[in-house]
């Protein structure tokens, strides 16, 4: 090979390698699920990219928010009524409306997503959660009103968020962090709720037995009041078909068959022949 052959090999392979640079330098990948804010340190944000490849200027920066649903996690700490401090894990379904993404990044500046959860929404998930769990009690947050209480910080969240372009969804309250004199009261409680829930089923099992037993009695009751009209009725009618005339046709059966038959009220007396 020539030397004006090699020094063009090396000049093509640095032209590739410059390419593959700027190619990396110039160029910006948006996510599915995901739009960038284009920005410089000098002049603000610019405009706003769709999923897929970009050129970008030189000094030029992006920086990405979820158009889809994100779930984040925090741990606070708040007082309840009775006033327990408790620590809860908590998480939360989070997006960005697209049309909003420019207030965004003008209000929190080039914060990535994990800066503005720690930042941006956490005093707000802070606060609301702080308002809501002051009016329950630690029984009620480690327990039945869980859901409750969590529908109504998604709630004062999401009302908190939305202006500025966060969409919150779906804040789950998990179990709270107690010491252990609270737990032992706790469990002391719910085992006495147990043993009530348990001695009320039973005093309805047992009204139940003599609600059974008073329906099976008054049926009983009821036959024996029906058979004794049915044998009431019975001899009414029996009573009723004795005529003199049957009494007479009775008389004279008897003489045929037994000879002289003597009838005193209803009973014939038979003389033998």
């Amino acid at each position: 090979m020539s030397t004006k052959g090699f020094f063009g090999l090396i000049g093509a392979g640095i032209g590739v390698l410059l390419l593959i640079i700027g190619l990396f330098t110039f160029t910006e990948r948006v996510p599915e699920g995901k739009v960038a804010v284009v920005y410089s340190p000098s002049g603000g944000a610019k405009k706003v990219l769709n999923p897929g490849w970009h050129l970008v200027g030189l000094f030029e920066k992006t920086q990405q928010y979820p158009t889809r649903i994100t779930i984040l996690k925090n741990k606070v700490t708040v007082t309840t009524k009775d006033g327990k401090s408790i620590s809860m894990p908590t998480s939360y379904e989070m997006k960005v409306d697209r049309s909003k993404v420019l207030d965004i990044f003008k209000e929190l500046g080039s914060q990535n997503v994990e800066q503005i959860q720690e930042g941006y929404l956490y005093q707000r998930l802070f606060r609301a959660t702080r308002s809501v769990v002051s009016d329950y009690s630690v029984l009620d947050i480690y327990g039945t009103k869980t859901t409750e209480a969590s529908a109504k910080i998604t709630e004062k969240v999401a009302d908190e968020s939305k202006d500025l372009g966060f969409i919150i969804t779906n804040v789950v309250l998990g179990t709270p962090e107690l010491d252990k004199e609270t737990e032992k009261a706790i469990d002391a409680r719910v085992q006495a709720a147990q043993e009530l829930e348990l001695k009320r089923q039973q005093v309805e099992n047992e009204k139940l037995e003599a609600e059974k037993k008073k329906i099976i009695a008054e049926g009983e009751a009821q036959k024996k009041v029906i058979a004794a009209e049915a044998e009431q009725k019975a001899n009414q009618l029996i009573e009723k078909s004795i005529t003199p005339e049957l009494l007479k046709k009775m008389e004279m059966e008897a003489r045929l068959k037994h000879g002289w038959v003597e009838i005193q009220g209803a009973t014939p007396l038979v003389e033998a022949k």
